[in-house]
Parts: C-alpha cells; structure tokens; sequence
C-alpha cells in the first residue's frame, strides 16, 4: 500500500485523506377579424338563448367538463347548451340550442360552397372546423358568431383534435402529429394566415422508418392527445407537444379503437385522478376492452365471444362516452353489449342488423341509440324494459348519420341534409332544420315519443313487429356446451326500408300471416308483437327444422322444450300454423266466441352478467296470456329463480351456479293451456362473472436497511375464489400469486420503483397502483476527528479522492452535525493519525464552515457507530 501526504492525491490502493489530527504551525389577447364575404347572423336578440328556463333544465344532465370530440359536432361555450352543426354539403355550420332545437346562428365558412366533410372540434373555449377535403381549418368565436381565423392552407384528409386549451393536426396516413396555436392571430394584415405551430411534428416511425397510421384520436381535458397504434399494439400520449411513453395494450396488428369517457373511476383506480376523463381502447381481436391510466393499464373487460365474431371494421364504439355504461355494437355478427367499466358488469342482448350500415351506438338515460345510415333512422333499445322500440325518423333517406352525447344531450346530424335532430334524458326530441331562420324553431313541434307509423287503410299506429320464432323444436345443429338445444330461429324475406312518422307515402304494411309464421325483423328487434307491424330491413338468418317433442319446463338438462299439441291437432311443423285448441265445440244454443288472442313468443331476453349470477330480463307476451314462463337451457349445474313466472309477476330470472370462464345462454318459453308452448330467441352468451375490483388496502413495509419491500393488500367485495393476482415492480417480468402478499428482493437502493397489482379473472382484471421508495433514509451524525488546522476535510463527487472532482470542504476543526444519507464501498483511505483504513464511504449533505456541498467523505472523519472498524454502520442504508 502506498500512502501520498499531498491533500485530495490519488493512491493506487488506498488513499489519505489530508489528515485533519495533523498539527500545523501556521413570463396573448385574441383580436376578432371582419371578413369580407363572410354570410354571419348573430343571435336573435328577440329570442335570446342564453336564458335556460328552470324547468328545461331539469332534465338536461349538464357535464362539468367539454372536451374535444373528435368527431362532427361540439358543444360551444355558450350557457344555453347547445352544439355546432356542420353542413360540409354547403360549407357552413349552425349553431343550436339544444334545450329548443332552435337555430340560433348559421355562419358560411370561407372558401366556397364545394361539397365536403367538415370537423367540429371544441374544448369549451376554442371552436374549430375543419375542411377535411381541401384541409383548411377555421377558428370561430362562439361568442360574436364570427370567422376569427382561416387557414386557407392545409393537407387533405387532416383530423383537428382540441382539450384542455391545447390543439393538434392529425394526419393519420402519414402518421404525424402537429401542435397548433389555436388562438386568432395578432397580426392584422394576416387575419387569413396559417395557424401558428407550436414544436416541431411528432412523427410515429416504425424500425424501417416508414409511418405508422394512426387510429382514431381522442384529446382529454387536462390537454393530452391520446393516439392508438394498431401496427405495433401501443397507445401514445402526446402531452401539448411532449410525446410519452407508449402504453403496450395489444398484440402488433389488432384493430384498437379509443373512447373518451367522461366518468370519474370509482376510487384511485391504477393511479387515476378523481375527476378526470378516462380513456378506453378496444382490442376488437382479443375482444376486450382497457381503461388506461396515464402510464399503464388499469382495469381490463372481456367482451363476450359473439360479440367479437364479426370482422373488425363492423365492431362500433363511440368515441367520447358521457357515463361509465359504454356500449359496443357488432353490427355484422348481431350484438348489442354495454359495459359498466366501474362495476365491471356486462349487459348483451342480440340484434337482428341485415345488410343496413350502421353508426356507433350512444347512451343516453337508460335508452341506446344506433344509427342506421340506410334509413336516416336511430334504433332505441330501451335497457330497462330490455326492448326495441319504434325507431326514430331524423332525415327518413339514406345518408350518414353522426350521433354523439354531451351535456345530457343526444345530437344527430347528417352533414348532406337539412334536418338535425336533437334528443334529451327523457326521451324527448327536438327536430332541427338547418336551413330555417335563426332564432325560430327548426321543426314546428316536439314529440316525447317518435310517432309510429299507420298501415295502409288503417288507423291504428304500428311498431316494429317481433321477432320471436315459431313454435317449432330446436334444431340440434344448435348445441352449447353441456347439451342445451337452442330455441327455432327466423326466416328472413327482403330487406324493405321501413316507413317513419310523416312519410307522405308509407309502404305497404304486412298483417301477421295466417300460418304464424313470424314477421320480418327489424334492424333491432322490439320484444313485442303489436297486430299492425310496418315493413322494416330483414336480415339473413335460418330456420331450423328438426321437429321434436317435450314438455315445457325449467330442465336441469339443458334440453330446450319443443312445442307439441294435443292428439288430434296439426303439427307446427307439418301446417306452420300455431298449435290449436282441442276445447269441445260450443253447444248451438251458446252465441259463437270470437277469436281467442293469438300466442305470441316472449320477448328476447336480455342477460346481465354479475358476480356468480346471470340476470335474464324479458318482455311478456302481448297475445294470448300464456299460463306461465320458464327459462330454457338451464343446464345441470345451474339453478334458476324463481322456477317459474306467472303472467302477472316480473319478468326475471337469475340463474347462479355458473364457472367464471365459461359463457352460458338462455331463452324463455311461454307455456299455454293445452301444453303449447311459444319461445323466445336465444339471448347473448355472457359469463357469470364480473371483472375483479381493484386490490384495495395496498401497503409496502420497508426491508431493514432497504433493497426490498413486503406488498401485501387486501380482497375487495366482489372477488371470487378464482381471482388471482399479478405483481410487476418496475421493468420486471410480472408474478402471479394467489395470496394477498408479495415480498419483493434484490432491489438497488437510492431508486423508486413504480408497482402494479392486478386482480385477475377470466372477466377481466382491476389494478392498483403503489410505489416503493428506496430512498435512504438521512440520519444525523458529528463530523470528527477534525482538528484545527489548515486543513478540511474534503466532499467528492464520488467515494474516492480526487481533486479534480471535489465539490466541496468541511472546515478545519468543525465538529458539528452533518447530515448523512447513506453508506457506499469506494476507495480506501488511511487515516495517518491513527494508521485506520476504511473502503466505507457516506453521502452528505454539509452546510457549515467551509464550502456547503453534497457529495462524499470518507467515514474515518464522520462519527458513525462503526467508523473504526472500517464496515457499514446500520442503521445507516446502503446508497445502492
């Protein structure tokens, strides 16, 4: 070993410290453009709407936060919740109040009047339009109604996305991302200049340097651009101009579809703030969907199986969700699903679509609402009495139809045409013409329920006629698992455009056929069979026809009971006509009866998934009364309640004893006097199960002397047996275990480690988050032996001496307190004075004589409780 007496010199071994015992002698306003040209109407003033009455307002459900949608239409920041509406076939858009359906303003974009498609993006604040054609983007002031910037510059085939005062370009193809200044420009010769950029372009690359496509956008309110990545599987939050840190949510190549749902979780939920917009992405080819949090994912939903069938371009969701009911619709497959991402809970109920191209499903109350872009037409499925109802005419002609919730508010509006339509929480619709005046109603009148149509020669109103099938057997093609037969299914005839209220000229309407054979379906089938039904679209389906025998009953075998009649009568399936009574004829001297009520099938039901249980929900019959219902395919392991239902009692099962895993399906058979019997459609295969909540209680116990931690947390209500739980702490691969505490080791020091805990089922998963802190904790010790002389005692950038990199000194003879983080090995050091030698170096933080700096001393001149012996001295933690 060498030593060296020269302060701060370097030794090939070991060091001295110049030792201290040694003696010595000695931090934008917005400016509003006139535009020549420019057709501007301003706000009635006879009629202002800023004033909202009381009483309308009751039944508006008024969101706390507007953010920008993404899609054609927005709220503006006026008090009289209304929306914009644009008309890309005349280049301009209305404003409307939504509590009226009145048009208030109709401003004329510039540019010309060529036909296009035109995007309505807000925040609340800022309103922008977007020429999707020519990419030309306009700013409008919501409050003067006026064009307050154009650009008449721009690429074709652009999205404009805005939240939380920030605004993007999206050019998908190209993948690209470019942030704007949304605010009108200062500089008055340039009132028609570009939108200013803000950063450079975040452009999304693969390996090869080629672009990534990008999906569908959604901007929340706290300002983050969130961008899903089919390609590679990733979801993207651009933060302003900040690109962060993908979130993995998929395998490369499935089709990911992003929501925006305006709902607060139902606690912390993976790191979630209260309050804020939460955002879903669908993996349409692993059929589930995720809430995400802002670095990871938070809870996961599996859809059922039916619902993902279908090719993937046909799987609907909408893009911003007010409440946490999102719902899905397969619209080639027939599947109508909605998902509390709270609960976990899962609704399905089928759907009869045909060849119609629909649009993305909306909830609004307790109804649905799904498009049809052949009809001009919304579908209504009612989730509380588990029906369809009579659809909703908005333009009755072929065009697409954008729908989207805000503010309580449904809007419905086809850029090709002049009407709009406008429906609130109860139900009630206010008809839009956008061509009318400003400031008088579009439509006169409002309906609180869409008027059905009237057959021809009739004049009693219609609705859609069921679907229910005939009473023959299920075919045994139709098996699930465990033996269940399905019930008979349909025949489809044409696919008819169906008439809607006002039609001059309604089609002609079928009467239910003599055979009882059943009408053709709607779109999305009602659960009633009313005696005049209109036409409406038919989708493919097919008939069984192997006829077989039973007695209707709630069997535990599964076995689905066929319709028979007593001897005597034709067979279902050799006249196709409903079973016939074999009552004695009436005596001569008894007047004649009148024709007894047809029998009619119960509606379709509709299955609600919860933990341990599926809940059936149905419509009754509305012919004859049948004597009771029954729940078919209750296979062996199941249990049903109650046994059966009267005609008078409500219409619901519950059946528990399912495995989580494992989807089940059921029908309701309505039984009548003479042993006949008429069943329902099959309802949508769910699971018995719901996703776990998020693990609840998480601690972390510190290891003594850190490089560790013990997890442990708690099982919420609502967990089943089988739920299993996934740890991953930091970059680590993630742990299954199956008890509620993990012990994590051989973690460095000085460092924090982000934590996930998921709760795991096959419905899903719920997670929360923690963190472990390794951050040493300081203790307070005396500097010494330090004596005065000329002579400190020098702080290193590192556990070694160096002169080059010494940051700063203890002075000569101060004894006082320092501040001690941690302990690490480093260079040897011999302190002359006493011949000691220590490799054990400690982090500081020195402020006192001297120079005040945080660095390293070696720990012969701190006066821990091993400093003599050369070893670490707990409870002081290793730096690393």
């Amino acid at each position: 070993m060498s030593q060296r007496s020269a302060p701060d010199s370097p030794a090939p071994s070991s060091a001295e410290e110049p030792d201290p015992e040694r003696r010595s002698g000695a931090p934008h306003g917005s400016r509003l453009s006139r535009i020549p040209g420019l057709s501007r109407l301003r706000l009635n003033r006879n009629r202002p709407t800023a004033i909202v009455a009381i009483g309308a307002a009751v039944s508006v459900v008024a969101a706390s936060v507007v953010v920008g949608i993404g899609a054609a239409g927005a709220d503006s920041d006026l008090s009289d919740v209304g929306a914009w509406l644009p008309s890309g076939g005349k280049n301009l858009v209305v404003h409307v109040n939504g509590l009226t359906g009145r048009v208030d303003a109709r401003i004329t974009l510039p540019g010309g009047q060529d036909p296009t498609t035109l995007q309505v993006s807000t925040d609340g604040k800022t309103v922008l339009v977007l020429n999707q054609r020519t990419g030309q983007l306009n700013q409008i002031d919501p409050r003067q109604l006026t064009v307050a910037q154009s650009s008449p510059d721009g690429t074709p085939n652009q999205d404009i996305a805005t939240g939380g005062g920030n605004a993007w370009r999206i050019t998908p193809g190209k993948g690209e991302v470019q942030r704007i200044d949304p605010r009108p420009t200062t500089d008055a010769a340039n009132a028609l200049g570009s939108f200013a950029t803000i950063g450079p372009p975040i452009v999304f690359q693969d390996a090869q340097g080629a672009p990534i496509p990008l999906g569908r956008t959604q901007a929340d309110s706290d300002g983050t651009l969130w961008v899903p990545l089919s390609a590679t599987g990733e979801v993207v939050p651009v933060r302003g101009s900040d690109r962060g840190a993908p979130i993995k949510v998929a395998e490369p190549g499935h089709q990911l579809l992003l929501t925006l749902v305006k709902a607060a979780p139902p606690s912390n939920e993976g790191g979630q703030k209260s309050g804020a917009d939460r955002v879903l992405v669908t993996d349409v080819s692993a059929g589930k969907a995720m809430t995400l949090s802002q670095t990871a994912v938070a809870s996961t939903f599996k859809l059922p199986t039916d619902a993902t069938k279908g090719a993937p371009d046909k799987f609907l969701v909408p893009g911003v969700n007010e409440g946490a009911i999102v719902p899905f619709l397969a619209s080639d497959t027939g599947s109508l699903i909605l998902v509390d991402i709270n609960s976990g809970s899962v609704q399905a109920t089928p759907i009869q679509t045909g060849k119609h191209t629909y649009g993305s499903p909306s909830v609004l109350g307790a109804k649905v609402y799904v498009p049809d872009h052949d009809t001009g037409a919304l579908l209504v499925y009612n989730t509380v009495q588990a029906k369809f109802e009579e659809p909703i005419k908005v333009t009755g002609v072929k065009g697409k139809l954008e729908t989207y919730v805000n503010n309580g508010l449904l809007w419905v509006n086809d850029q090709n045409n002049a009407e709009a339509a406008v429906v609130d929480v109860q139900g009630r619709i206010h008809r839009i013409g956008k061509d009318g005046e400003p400031g008088a109603d579009g439509v006169p009148g409002d309906q609180s329920t869409p008027t059905p149509s009237k057959a021809p020669g009739t004049g009693a109103t219609t609705a859609p006629p069921t679907t229910a099938p005939p009473t023959q057997p299920p075919s045994e093609d139709q098996q699930l698992p465990g033996g269940g037969e399905a019930p008979p299914q349909d025949v489809p005839d044409d696919d008819p455009v169906p008439p809607f209220p006002g039609d001059d000229a309604p089609k002609p309407v079928p009467r239910p056929s003599a055979t009882g054979d059943p009408q053709a379906p709607v779109p999305l089938p009602t659960d009633t069979a009313p005696n005049d039904p209109i036409e409406v679209p038919k989708p493919p389906s097919s008939r069984p026809t192997t006829p077989g025998t039973g007695t209707p009953t709630a069997s535990a075998t599964g076995s689905a009971p066929a319709t028979s009649g007593p001897t005597g009568t034709a067979s279902p399936t050799d006249t196709g006509k409903p079973p016939v009574s074999t009552t004695p004829s009436t005596p001569a001297s008894t007047p004649p009866s009148t024709t007894p009520p047809e029998m009619k099938a119960p509606g379709t039901p509709k299955a609600t998934s919860s933990q341990g249980k599926i809940t059936l929900t149905f419509t009754p019959s509305d012919g004859a009364k049948p004597t009771r219902y029954t729940l078919g395919n209750v296979t062996a392991g199941l249990s049903v309640t109650p046994d059966s239902i009267g005609p008078g009692g409500t219409m619901k099962f519950t059946v528990s004893g399912g495995e989580c895993g494992k989807e089940y399906k059921f029908y309701v058979s309505a039984e009548y006097a003479g042993r006949k019997t008429m069943n329902s459609g099959w309802s949508q295969p769910i699971q018995p199960c719901v996703k776990p909540p998020q693990p609840a209680g998480v601690s972390v116990a510190l290891a003594t002397g850190g490089h560790g931690a013990t997890l442990k947390w708690t099982v919420p209500k609502g967990t089943d047996a089988k739920t299993t739980y996934q740890v991953k702490v930091g970059t680590r691969a993630p742990v299954t275990v199956s008890t509620t505490t993990y012990v994590v080791k051989d973690l460095k020091n000085s460092n924090k480690y982000p934590v996930t805990i998921t709760a795991k089922n096959a419905a899903g998963s719920g997670s929360a988050t923690t963190t472990i802190n390794l951050t040493p904790p300081p203790r307070t010790y005396k500097v010494g032996p330090n004596r005065s002389n000329s002579i400190g005692i020098g702080i290193h950038a590192g556990p070694r001496i160096d002169a080059a990199t010494r940051r700063g000194e203890i002075g000569a003879n101060y004894t006082g307190n320092i501040t001690v983080q941690c302990q690490v090995k480093g260079e040897n050091v011999t302190r002359t004075a006493t011949n000691v030698r220590s490799a054990i170096w400690d982090r500081v933080v020195y402020t006192g004589p001297g120079k005040d700096a945080t660095g390293y001393v070696s720990d012969l001149y701190i006066r821990t409780p091993r400093a003599d012996q050369g070893t670490f001295s707990p409870p002081l933690w290793e730096c690393e």
